[in-house]
């Protein structure tokens, strides 16, 4: 299985992205936009992995004891040169981070730990098609809430994208 670990949103978190993008999607058509049940954070990708083990190696790190996490979302921002996903980000309290640098002890599913890239919290909003270019998008929002759950979800990749289903969930739900 596909593995990643991820931060569960809230409830009023989602909806209000989801107010704020839906003109959007209508205005710019060429963007493959997020489903909104896939939004989430991702802590760290583990590729392909057992689910079993790193339930086990998951727990034995007590993740809970830096839940709930704070988050102040206030940004637009994008990966890639040229831009190939857009994404929401802001302000996270600092056991965003401590998740993320505990879960860098998992090996992934190439059997390496810590991580290669800068952790930049953020929700995936749209991808950009290959050939299109990155529509300049403002945000002039805050949408504010906590994370109470982690998820170890599996990524199945379709041709439509990828299909997210959650495996197991550390913490409370939203």
């Amino acid at each position: 299985m596909r593995l990643f670990v991820a931060l569960e949103l809230s409830e009023s978190t989602i909806r209000s992205i989801e107010e704020w993008r839906e003109p959007l999607v209508k205005q710019y058509l060429d963007l493959k936009w997020t489903c909104k049940n896939q939004f989430h954070i991702t802590l760290r990708f583990l590729g392909h992995r057992d689910p079993e083990q790193v339930i086990s190696e998951i727990k034995a790190l007590h993740l809970e004891e830096f839940l709930p996490v704070e988050y102040s979302l206030s940004r637009i921002g994008h990966f890639g040169k040229p831009p190939s996903v857009l994404w929401l980000s802001g302000k996270f309290s600092s056991k965003a981070f401590t998740l993320n640098r505990s879960l860098d002890s998992i090996p992934d599913g190439n059997g390496l730990s810590g991580s290669s890239r800068h952790f930049t919290p953020h929700i995936t909003l749209a991808r950009v098609k290959p050939g299109m270019q990155c529509p300049i998008i403002s945000f002039h929002k805050q949408i504010s809430g906590l994370a109470k759950a982690i998820h170890l979800m599996n990524s199945e990749l379709t041709g439509s994208g990828p299909t997210y289903s959650t495996l197991f969930t550390f913490g409370q739900l939203c």
